[in-house]
């Protein structure tokens, strides 16, 4: 199997960083099932267990469709962000931020100050997890009506039937 440009890059980061090695795991290597590895798709599901917890049957599809559809700096962004967080999770609780209960999850985010911070995109690393990974999870679970059902929405606004489920009209 030929590597792709985005994994002779990563192999070149990892080559010049030690940081890189914790990027590289969080990618899928294969590319076969998604742009995220299963330690990166963990930390997305608690994210989405902290900011609306269902069943995660019921989420990683959504999640997994919308990451799918993410760009590659878009990927590379979340994928830092989730590093950054993964690797802080480590330090306080010595286990990866996937790995965390609810719980210790809600504790680490209020700790870094994710649930005060404005969502920026180049910000600390509070305002980077709160723009790149809890608002992508929210977006990804608020557009598309599998992720609107479970909030109790049939469909979005923009999908068919979504403005006639969004005000009440048969």
């Amino acid at each position: 199997m030929r590597p792709t440009r985005r994994q002779a890059l990563l192999g070149l980061v990892g080559a010049s960083s030690a940081g890189g090695l914790g990027v590289y795991e969080l990618l899928d290597r294969t590319m076969v099932d998604g742009p995220l590895s299963d330690a990166g798709m963990d930390g997305l599901l608690t994210v989405a267990d902290i900011v609306h917890p269902a069943a995660p049957e019921d989420v990683e599809p959504v999640i997994s469709a919308y990451v799918d559809g993410l760009s590659d700096d878009r990927i590379r962004e979340l994928v830092t962000a989730l590093y950054e967080l993964d690797s802080r999770s480590r330090r306080h609780f010595g286990v990866s931020f996937g790995a965390l209960s609810r719980a210790r999850g809600e504790r680490l985010l209020a700790t870094l100050g994710v649930n005060r911070a404005q969502s920026r995109p180049k910000g600390t690393l509070a305002e980077r997890v709160r723009y790149h990974i809890v608002n992508a999870v929210l977006y990804a679970l608020l557009t598309r009506p599998a992720g609107t059902e479970l909030f109790g929405i049939g469909n979005p606004v923009g999908f068919p039937g979504g403005f006639a489920s969004y005000t009440g009209e048969p």
